[in-house]
């Protein structure tokens, strides 16, 4: 466990109730890391074949770490698995069961948040994107693929480390009998404005770094005007309606990715080179789904934030 300068009594409930477990190690990091970066560090000290993650808010079914790596050992070209997240406080409505890519560049949920569960999703599939909060990774190709990405505080680092399990030649499914329960948006829920700033900012952000880093030549001149209009549009859309905090932070994860783009074209020229072995044709004719323009506005409008498309 990976605790990232918590100050709510966290260390000292593991310490006492969990350490005098053989295999439990407890890291401090004395600061806020960010995912990627506690994710890492936790990575760097495991041992075995397969990474497993959770986020702090699930609970696990006493068979999903065992049906996650069990369909990895079956499939072996398959590296990330997304276990089936049930929401906690409904048990029998689907959380996230994976993403797939819409042609514009955004992701899109295969299901949407609080479907009830039903044999439709009883199926393994290939997705394009998983969650972290419940998911599992072949160790070797996460290490090979440059693990995550730590400039990634929050918001999309999964998305960015699947599309480059995909570019190396990997697959990334879902398990739908590796089931997690989520308590999702228990942080959300605090409505502060730290967590508008997280979403709005880091969303942003990360998703434009995510497209520059990895789509090749050909997606990267279709989807990249269209995004510059979609952002623009959303910020127009928040300051035309009195939210104007929101449409700044949107904003400066723009200026972010102007201000960088050196460093981002530097980590591109890693994943183009080193890391791809398959092209975008390829992948997307596997995870791509067709979406409407209507449907873009209607996510961001009612959502308040691009990163969750």
């Amino acid at each position: 466990m990976v605790d990232n300068g918590s100050t709510d009594g966290s260390v000292e409930v593991v310490r006492d109730r969990f350490l005098y477990l053989k295999n439990a190690r407890l890291i401090q990091s004395g600061q806020n890391l960010g995912a990627s970066a506690g994710r890492n560090e936790a990575a760097k000290f495991a041992n075995g074949h397969y990474l497993a993650f959770l986020d702090p808010d699930t609970q696990v079914d006493g068979n999903w770490l065992r049906e996650a790596v069990l369909l990895m050992e079956q499939h072996q070209s398959v590296a990330i698995v997304q276990c089936k997240l049930l929401l906690m406080s409904e048990t029998k409505r689907i959380d996230y069961v994976g993403d797939f890519m819409s042609q514009f560049g955004f992701l899109v949920q295969r299901v949407p948040l609080g479907t009830l569960d039903s044999d439709l999703w009883q199926k393994t599939a290939l997705i394009f994107a998983v969650k972290s909060a419940g998911m599992v990774a072949n160790r070797r190709v996460f290490e090979r693929i440059g693990m995550f990405d730590e400039d990634y505080f929050i918001y999309m680092e999964e998305t960015d480390l699947c599309w480059r399990a995909w570019l190396n030649g990997s697959q990334v499914a879902y398990s739908p009998t590796s089931v997690v329960y989520h308590d999702f948006g228990q942080l959300s829920k605090l409505k502060s404005q730290r967590t508008k700033f997280l979403s709005k900012y880091h969303g942003t952000k990360n998703y434009i770094i995510t497209i520059l880093k990895n789509a090749d030549g050909p997606t990267l001149v279709k989807i990249v005007p269209i995004h510059l209009v979609f952002w623009i549009g959303i910020i127009v859309w928040h300051f035309g309606r009195g939210r104007a905090q929101e449409g700044f932070w949107i904003s400066r994860g723009i200026l972010y990715n102007i201000r960088n783009l050196r460093s981002t074209w530097r980590k591109r020229m890693i994943v183009q080179r080193q890391v791809r072995v398959v092209s975008d044709k390829t992948i997307l004719s596997t995870i791509m789904t067709r979406i409407s323009p209507t449907y873009l506005y209607w996510k961001a409008t009612h959502e308040g934030s691009g990163w969750n498309l």
